[in-house]
């Protein structure tokens, strides 16, 4: 029977291969936006990965729940089996998110083809950054780096920008003509769904430095944006 801590050991190597495995979601996104079009291959693929993503958070959350029953565990790793069940659950969505992209990449390269260039032009830099953001996290899962995952948490603000002045480019986009309608409205889609899933790892980031540090930095917000009410 597994102790507590190879049950840690081992659930810390399913998320990282969960973070593998949407990180390859994200690398074939990075791909088409570069591309301007779906691969049907790569698109094959990610639907293989994205079962492998589906298992992983189911075995994570089983094990985690199991491990919890089992073990009760002390105040540290309670707090870090429950991010496990609720960062396995995040990613998992984050995978979907990904996958939904290619449905609307194809959409463009169908219906709008004169639009696809600002795949490349408009999106594509927006999610490298994103993919940086992403795999520094990763790092950071692997290295324990608490300085690091302060250091993310200052990002969010440049992808917010960026993504705010694609939403002013695609607005005048629009405008400049009704042909432009369709297409601009799948780059506006994928230009939320790009800042949601950098949104995420910012969650993703901020469970783990609950983990490493104590500190519920969402809780802090709260109560600042409390005070700041009351003013």
């Amino acid at each position: 029977m597994k102790n507590l801590q190879e049950s840690l050991e081992g659930l810390h190597e399913h998320y990282l291969e969960l973070l593998k495995n949407v990180n390859r979601v994200l690398d074939v996104n990075v791909e088409m936006l570069k591309n301007q079009k779906l691969d049907f291959g790569l698109y094959g693929e990610c639907v293989v990965v994205e079962d492998v993503i589906n298992a992983l958070e189911v075995r994570i959350k089983d094990d985690a729940i199991i491990s919890i029953a089992r073990f009760q565990p002390a105040a540290v790793n309670l707090r870090l089996l429950i991010m496990m069940i609720n960062s396995a659950r995040l990613l998992e969505r984050m995978g979907d998110l990904l996958k939904a992209n290619f449905s609307i990449i194809k959409d463009i390269e169908r219906n709008s083809p004169h639009i696809a260039k600002y795949l490349q032009s408009m999106l594509y830099p927006m999610v490298l950054k994103i993919k940086n953001i992403f795999e520094m996290y990763v790092k950071a899962v692997i290295d324990n780096d608490e300085k690091a995952l302060y250091l993310l948490l200052t990002r969010d603000e440049e992808i917010d920008e960026i993504s705010h002045q694609n939403m002013n480019s695609l607005t005048e986009l629009m405008k400049a003509s009704p042909d432009n309608v369709q297409g601009g409205t799948d780059l506006v889609l994928l230009n939320k769904n790009y800042e949601r899933f950098s949104d995420h790892v910012m969650h993703l980031v901020v469970d783990l430095v609950y983990i490493l540090k104590g500190e519920n930095l969402r809780k802090i917000e709260l109560l600042e944006e409390k005070k700041l009410s009351k003013k």
